[in-house]
């Protein structure tokens, strides 16, 4: 596994013993780790690099973990920042003070209070890691709000692009486990996303689930005919989709993928 490929973790408590103890529990996995010992110091670290996980504490000086959550989620590039709190603060007060001062709902993938066994917090950290991620690609902001919509009832990390060519970007900083895929798009449509993902190894059994208004015959024949291939994708579906049909697609797409 190549240093690109290790899960980032940033670490971030105001208590030094906390931050090593957390630290050494979870060097023993193949883990990249950084530290902050503030909210303050947390943001400037994930504008450098955003982190797979954030292991964020609530009570801190200079800006606390409340802050930084809604910092993060007030901003669409890290709205699906994953996030877990360690915190002596009881979650259900936590979890009140967050609504009563922001008038939203604490979104934060798991919730931990102190002290927590090193075996409990692997586990925790590897399940929140192993969410698969979805990157849902269409120039239409009502239709990728509405896809994730439904997908967040779900287990899984999203992120969203609105043209091929912004999808590319995010595909070579991140490989998701699943692309949703529009094709009739502006600056670089998905028969040209698609062509490009499939003559690249790195992408070549990349699973693509294409969302669009074209029927699948005309979209198949329009690839086959510029490409002289077959349109090679997963599935296939055709707007307006569903949600409960949406969800039972991207879930057969996951159960037909090898396990390693």
């Amino acid at each position: 596994m190549g240093i690109s490929d290790q899960p980032y973790i940033l670490v971030v408590d105001d208590d030094p013993d906390i931050r090593n103890t957390i630290v050494a529990v979870l060097e023993s996995q193949p883990y990249r780790l950084q530290t902050a010992k503030d909210g303050m110091e947390c943001l400037e670290s994930v504008e450098a690099e955003i982190p797979d996980l954030l292991i964020l504490d609530l009570l801190m000086p200079r800006m606390d973990g409340f802050a930084v959550i809604q910092e993060l989620r007030g901003s669409p590039k890290y709205s699906n920042l994953s996030i877990i709190i360690l915190t002596t603060v009881v979650e259900d007060a936590s979890r009140r003070r967050y609504e009563l001062e922001t008038g939203m709902g604490m979104d934060v993938q798991d919730y931990i209070e102190k002290p927590v066994a090193p075996t409990e917090l692997l586990r925790r950290v590897k399940a929140v890691l192993e969410q698969p991620y979805i990157l849902v690609v269409d120039d239409d902001p009502d239709m990728v709000d509405s896809i994730m919509a439904v997908l967040s009832s779900q287990p899984f990390k999203l992120q969203a692009a609105q043209d091929g060519r912004q999808c590319m970007e995010m595909i070579g900083k991140k490989t998701p486990n699943l692309l949703i895929l529009d094709l009739l798009m502006p600056k670089m449509d998905g028969f040209a996303v698609i062509r490009e993902l499939r003559r690249n190894p790195r992408y070549a059994k990349l699973p693509i689930l294409v969302l669009t208004a074209l029927l699948e015959d005309a979209s198949r024949r329009r690839y086959e005919l510029e490409l002289g291939s077959g349109m090679n994708v997963q599935d296939y579906l055709e707007k307006p989709v569903a949600p409960t049909e949406l969800l039972s697609r991207v879930k057969m797409i996951f159960n037909r993928l090898p396990v390693h």
